[in-house]
């Protein structure tokens, strides 16, 4: 059973009998119109996903400014220092006269007098859309200095970002929920490996408890292999997280929340391995290789609606807002098929090109007006209150 807290949110599947609510008004043979917006889109960061944030403000930054949107674009280099730049591509070639002093540093937070509370990089600012992936952007962080700020910005607010982050705690919140999720063993450095072992059916996957983006993930096929794939896993993170290998597919559902409150779901697309991959590492995201997204996926219908029920009910589970990508397994060799919840995505990669933006394409909203409705419902989540 569906856990009650779906009800208030509205949910509807694109392309169910339910009817889906307007479309972003658009300017005349143009995108949606942002004109007089003042957008600051925080981007980059000192973490292991920096170049996969450059490539989503790389969409993101160019879309906004041609629906009328004044951007400030606000780049977070690899040492964590702030600076105002005009492109996402410059921030690789800054300089130290671009940089800014940090919002807050050890024991201080920078208030500009006569303001209010904004960080100066804040100021005059409408909204921000954060585009950060990973530590210190996508884990509650950013999130609760825009909130002390008291700047609206587009995506999940401070505790189902630091929630969904965390893998360990959305395996619980799901379960607890009565969602399916994939029986999880959590380590830390010093974590009893022969315990371990001991109860481990082989292949296994191994990844950081809080990384996105599969970095220092691993399949391991043999006890010989585990050690090593946990070293890989804690370089990223104090936990590293176990799990068996789930039978069937990796399929994923966007999920979109309207400025209207209401929230959708995306049809499903599906990974393709090729090659000698054995899962969508990395590089296979990234670097290209014969591994790709099936978008739309083949699906049975009746399928697609379960999942998109799913993903919405997670979404709900863990109180987000504005977006999220949700990723299952799903193991169509029995019936009725085996779905498993595998991770929430609060700010997936949102490049033109990228997986989240491709499905929204698919079920026919656009890059330009999918940016607009996440605007549009950041701000009117904000007229009233809510995050």
């Amino acid at each position: 059973m569906l856990p009650e807290t779906v009800t208030p949110h509205r949910a509807t599947a694109v392309g169910s009998a339910i009817p889906a609510p307007p479309a972003v008004p658009t300017a005349p043979n143009g995108p949606p119109n942002l004109d007089g917006l003042a957008i600051g889109v925080v981007f980059g960061g000192a973490n292991s996903e920096h170049a996969v944030s450059v490539a989503s403000a790389r969409g993101v930054i160019p879309a906004l400014r041609a629906a009328g949107a004044t951007v400030r674009a606000l780049g977070v280099d690899r040492r964590g220092i702030w600076h105002t730049v005009d492109d996402a591509d410059d921030l690789a070639t800054v300089s130290p006269a671009s940089a800014l002093p940090p919002p807050m540093t050890r024991g201080t937070v920078r208030i500009p007098g006569g303001v209010g509370p904004a960080p100066h990089h804040l100021t005059g600012l409408d909204l921000v859309f954060p585009v950060i992936h990973g530590r210190g952007g996508e884990d509650g962080t950013l999130q609760g200095l825009l909130e002390l700020a008291g700047m609206p910005y587009v995506g999940c607010g401070v505790l189902s970002s630091a929630l969904a982050m965390d893998k360990k705690a959305t395996v619980r919140m799901l379960r607890a929920g009565g969602l399916p999720v994939i029986n999880t063993t959590s380590v830390d450095a010093a974590g009893d490996l022969p315990g371990i072992l001991a109860g481990l059916a082989f292949p296994v996957f191994v990844k950081p408890n809080r990384a996105g983006s599969s970095v220092g993930a691993s399949r391991v096929e043999h006890a010989g292999e585990l050690p090593g794939a946990l070293a890989t896993a804690l370089a990223e993170d104090t936990t590293a997280l176990v799990q068996p290998l789930a039978r069937g597919e990796e399929v994923s559902i966007g999920v979109l929340q309207r400025r209207d409150g209401s929230i959708q779901a995306s049809g499903p697309s599906r990974l393709v391995l090729g090659g000698a991959d054995t899962f969508f590492s990395y590089d296979g995201k990234y670097a290209g290789g014969q591994t790709h997204l099936q978008i739309p996926a083949d699906v049975p219908k009746a399928l697609v609606a379960r999942l998109q029920e799913l993903a919405i009910a997670a979404f709900a589970e863990l109180d987000c807002t504005g977006l999220a990508r949700v990723d299952f397994f799903v193991d169509q060799s029995v019936s009725p098929a085996v779905i498993l919840i595998n991770e929430l995505n609060t700010m997936p990669g949102i490049g033109a090109r990228s997986h989240y933006p491709r499905l929204w394409q698919a079920a026919g909203v656009g890059y330009a007006d999918l940016l607009g409705e996440l605007v549009h419902g950041a701000l009117a989540r904000a007229v009233l209150g809510h995050r």
